[in-house]
């Protein structure tokens, strides 16, 4: 492996994501991506569970104000993105950051697939079957639409 994307909504079960995508990146000597995607969609979407940060973009959206509110959104996501590299044990000696917009699932497989990823990390947060009916898995929708293999860790 040469590229690993790690994909993170900083959730816990993201950061065990984080931890075994970086083990897997120094085992391989592969480069780690630890990306996060701003989720910018419809109303009905953002009221079914996204989290402040989606729900500020939305609101700014609403307000006329989107661009100031995405450089907002991605300078606070990649202040996280730091803070969730700096807590690794051992940080990985080639890594990088990035932040997108728009649907999560479809950022992360479009995202490995032009930047020639081998392996996308993940985690989930296994929700039961009526909740991926009402809400879907982003982690289930990537696995699916992924041009490369997708390894799902839980928390």
């Amino acid at each position: 492996m040469k590229h690993i994307l790690v994909a993170t909504d900083f959730s816990e079960t993201s950061e065990s994501a984080l931890r075994e995508g970086a083990k897997l990146a120094a085992l391989s000597g592969a480069r780690l991506t630890l990306l996060h995607v701003i989720f910018t969609q419809s109303v009905s979407e953002t009221l079914l569970g996204l989290d402040t940060l989606e729900h500020l973009a939305l609101a700014a959206d609403q307000a006329g104000d989107r661009t100031s509110a995405l450089a907002s959104l991605t300078e606070e996501a990649q202040h996280k993105l730091g803070a969730e590299v700096a807590k690794l044990p051992e940080k990985p000696s080639n890594f990088e950051t990035a932040v997108i917009e728009g649907r999560p699932s479809s950022e992360i497989a479009a995202y490995a697939s032009t930047h020639d990823v081998d392996l996308i990390v993940m985690g989930t947060h296994g929700r039961s079957a009526l909740g991926k009916a009402f809400l879907g898995s982003v982690a289930d929708h990537v696995i699916r639409i992924a041009e490369c293999p997708v390894m799902v860790v839980r928390k």
